[in-house]
């Protein structure tokens, strides 16, 4: 049996602000609706338009089942289930029957951001475990969500659902995150009203005379507590230039990998709601490099000899890259002191694994010098306020000098009434357009305790 010509079914509705869904039907002369459930049986569901999701997936999103007898109402509210997902700014669908079955065919318009799924602090399951058990109840989850619609609310209801199956005395909660006044680049899932611990931090892949140092590092997580986002700091700020020191500059750190520790003895000296947890780093340190050579080039204050007394990095030896991090900003200072506030030093590393050694060129923007604009003093009485201008040794105009600042104060700080608790706040603006410094010095009297 064929089907008739197709026939619009005037079906336009809004689901999401945003969001158009159309319907059209192919059909005989009867409604769907009353043709023999062989024919209602839903046979094929068919997915073009979309980039992003296979048609497998689209198709589980929709609720439908096959084999299942369907009308057009199902094909509305199964339209309306994408929409809601927040995953598709536009949701078209046709669908046409015979005495076989009938057959959905669904056109999709992906939205245009999605922005990943991060788990900080889901240490009783692996990411791989998260992530399936996710898939099975969101269909259209692949690591990344939108920021719209109900797909991030689905996340957390299956997070939640897991907790509370492995009786995790725990709440799911989540915030879409990011750069200050920037748009969010991220959803952060996390629980709340647990307090996970961590006891250790071990380490595989690393040698041995990394060892005490890595442990060292370890120790200055922050209150020890678990979450993905404080490791991957730890590894930045600290873990990292373990290797960086001895000249390992590709060094890399896997994902944390947490294991809740069942010792009784070990959880009951916490408050009722805690997780204790062993993190494990797999560390890949990768060559050690020497130091082939430093070349500058842009300095035109400071000679190239007296930049390079003060990088303490010898060639022929490990490249200390956090050595010459720390002489580099030595380097800023000595600028700051002859005006040059934006000078900048850019590092250009040229890697020979061959012959494990790095070569680093040094650019040095010096940009233009500043110069000593006004100088104003707040909350102090008329005297103090001339005894301290006069102490003030940079005048109007001359070059500024970005050090002095640490310098004064300290002096300053005797003038002022010993008996009174003083606190300066010190505010110091560069006025691009003229090249000047102004210095505002705020003096208040810090409260009895």
């Amino acid at each position: 049996m064929t089907t008739a010509p197709s026939r619009l079914l005037a079906l336009l509705f809004l689901a999401l602000p945003g969001l158009c869904l159309l319907g059209t039907g192919q059909n005989s002369q009867k409604p769907l609706a009353q043709m023999p459930a062989s024919a209602r049986q839903l046979i094929a569901i068919k997915v073009t338009g979309s980039k992003r999701f296979p048609e497998a997936a689209i198709a589980a999103a929709t609720g439908l089942q096959m084999g299942t007898t369907v009308n057009d109402d199902d094909f509305k509210t199964a339209a309306r289930r994408l929409g809601d997902t927040g995953a598709f700014t536009d949701i078209a669908y046709t669908f046409s029957y015979s005495s076989a079955g009938t057959k959905l065919e669904l056109h999709v318009t992906d939205i245009g951001k999605f922005v990943p799924a991060h788990f900080e602090d889901f240490v009783w399951f692996s990411d791989p475990e998260l992530r399936q058990r996710i898939k099975e109840h969101v269909p259209l989850f692949d690591g990344e969500l939108p920021l719209s619609g109900r797909m991030p609310d689905e996340v957390s209801d299956v997070l939640q659902a897991m907790l509370v199956e492995n009786a995790i005395p725990g709440h799911v909660e989540y915030l879409r995150t990011g750069k200050p006044d920037q748009p969010p680049d991220a959803i952060s899932y996390s629980v709340s009203d647990v307090l996970i611990r961590v006891r250790n931090i071990d380490f595989t892949g690393a040698a041995e005379a990394e060892l005490p140092a890595l442990s060292a590092a370890a120790q200055r997580l922050p209150d020890h507590q678990y979450s993905r986002s404080r490791l991957n700091l730890l590894v930045q700020r600290q873990l990292l230039p373990v290797y960086y020191a001895r000249g390992y500059l590709k060094a890399s750190f896997g994902d944390p990998q947490p294991k809740t520790v069942k010792d009784a003895e070990a959880v009951e000296e916490g408050p009722r709601n805690q997780s204790v947890v062993d993190v494990t780093f797999a560390v890949t340190p990768g060559l050690q490099y020497k130091l082939k050579s430093i070349d500058w080039s842009g300095n035109h204050e400071f000679p190239t000899e007296t930049l390079q007394k003060m990088v303490h990095v010898e060639p022929g030896k490990p490249a200390n890259m956090v050595r010459l991090g720390e002489n580099l900003r030595d380097i800023q200072t000595l600028y700051g002191s002859r005006g040059f506030l934006k000078a900048a030093l850019k590092p250009d590393a040229q890697y020979d694994d061959a012959a494990a050694t790095v070569a680093v060129h040094l650019e040095v923007k010096e940009d233009y010098a500043y110069h000593m604009g006004e100088l104003e003093f707040r909350g102090l009485d008329n005297s103090l306020t001339a005894k301290l201008r006069n102490a003030w040794k940079l005048r109007q105009g001359e070059v500024y000098d970005a050090t002095y600042l640490s310098e004064y104060l300290p002096a300053a700080q005797k003038l002022l009434p010993p008996s009174l608790d003083w606190d300066v706040a010190s505010h110091v603006t560069a006025n691009i357009k003229d090249k000047t410094v102004d210095v505002d010095l705020i003096y208040s009297v810090k409260a009895p305790k």
